[in-house]
Parts: C-alpha cells; structure tokens; sequence
C-alpha cells in the first residue's frame, strides 16, 4: 500500500479549520515521510493530528494505510469507508478496502438487488462528494448564458433558445437536490463498522436476552433505533438485532 501523495490528501478538506493551512501541510509532509521510512505509527499520529481539522478522501485513505499496516484491521476498514463516501469512484480506496475485508472473519451474503437500481445508485453517488454541485454551477451558468442570448434573438429561434435556457435551470435544480442528498450521505451514513474483537447481537437491547448471532470485528451494519447504550443494527444479508453501542464505530 502506498502513502497519497500531499496533494491529494489536502486537496478537498470539507470542514470549517481551525488548523491553518501551512501547518496541516506540513504536518501531512513530516507524515508522509514517515510512512515511507516504516514508520507507520508515527505517520498514524501526524495524519491524526492533521484530520481533526481537515478532512479530505486522500487523508482518510492515508489513515485507513497507516492502520492497515499497524494491523488495526477494523479501524482500516472504518477510514476506507469514510474516503469512499467522499469520493466513491476511487479505485485505490475499494482495492484496499476488499483487502482489508479478506482479513476479517466473518463472510456476510448480500441480499441480491436489481442490477438497474444499483447503477442508478453508483451514478447518483458520482465520483466525488462536489460531482452534483459542479453540474449545477454549470448549469446555472448555462441557463443563464442561453436566456441571455434568446432576449436577443429574432422571436423564430428566441423560443427555442429559452427552452433550452429552461431545461439547464430544471438540470441545475436536480443537481443541487442531489447535491444536498449527497452532503447528507457523508454526514449522516448510517453505518458502522464493529471493532470489538467478538460480539454477540441479540433480540432485545438488554444483556441476558436471547443471542441471535455473533458479529466480529471489521464487519459493517447499517444503524437503526438506539435505546439505553444498544443500537438496532441490520448486515447485508438482512439479519437485525441488538448490539451495544460501544462496540462499534460509526463510519
């Protein structure tokens, strides 16, 4: 695995920061260098440091290596999953990721889904967490242009011409809704990642209660109802029960 370059790891920061920039980059250089002498752990703390201000896919990527390399197999996956939310098409993120998962011990079956509605999925993720914002300044922008132009225009082609102006409004409309959707995903994902070593996920929220199945660490649940301590969490292949909070880490 190989540390992101600078760069990328301070490129896309999303957060309000309290950490200047000149700072961070140099933080996230003395980092880097560190990962590349070996020195996972002291490249862990920088990025750290670094991340509690700024937050970017390349530098939850870096943590997510840093991890990997500690042997910290479930805060890897956790890190992995935060960069895929900010930006879903990187390719570098899923490979690690699907090597992380190699190393966890439990194997959980997706419930089969319709081929078509998980493209549409993919595609409205896009590739990166500005992908719908940029298409509606674009489009906003192209609106505008093309009503400009059709006040000019003789009435033959000024009709034509601000129907287009209209349908780049109605695009940019749709973009900033799927804007505003994507925003949440990142902030409100709804999943965890387990990191205890072994947990047992039962029917009720309560110690005692009948043990449904048992969960390891590293393995991903969606989050549901929270109640005393314990949280709903269902897998992938459709199983729910009842877990403490505290054994998990909310991607």
């Amino acid at each position: 695995m190989r540390a992101p370059a600078l760069a990328l790891c301070l490129l896309s920061a999303t957060l309000v920061m309290a950490m200047d920039r000149t700072t961070a980059d140099t933080l996230a250089a003395r980092a880097t260098a560190a990962y590349a002498k070996g020195d996972h752990a002291g490249a862990l703390a920088l990025f750290d440091s670094v991340y509690q201000d700024w937050r970017s896919a390349g530098l939850a990527y870096a943590i997510g290596n840093c991890h990997f390399k500690l042997g910290h197999v479930p805060q890897a996956i956790v890190y992995y999953e935060r960069a895929l939310l900010l930006e879903p098409g990187a390719e570098d993120v899923k490979a690690n990721l699907e090597l992380a998962r190699q190393r966890t011990m439990d194997r959980v079956n997706e419930l089969p889904t319709f081929r078509l509605g998980g493209t549409w999925e993919r595609w409205l993720g896009g590739h990166d967490l500005d992908q719908w914002a940029r298409r509606s300044l674009w489009g906003w922008c192209l609106a505008c242009a093309l009503a400009a132009v059709g006040l000019l225009l003789r009435a033959t082609l000024r009709t034509t011409v601000l129907a287009l102006a209209g349908g780049c409004a109605l695009f940019a409309a749709v973009s900033v809704g799927l804007a505003a959707r994507r925003l949440r995903a990142v902030e409100h994902p709804g999943a965890a990642i387990v990191v205890q070593p072994r947990v047992d996920v039962r029917s009720e929220p309560r110690d005692g209660a009948t043990t449904l199945f048992m969960l390891h660490a590293g393995t991903k649940v969606a989050l549901g109802a929270a109640n005393a301590g314990w949280v709903e969490v269902t897998l992938a292949n459709g199983h729910v029960g009842w877990m403490p909070a505290a054994a998990l880490e909310t991607i």
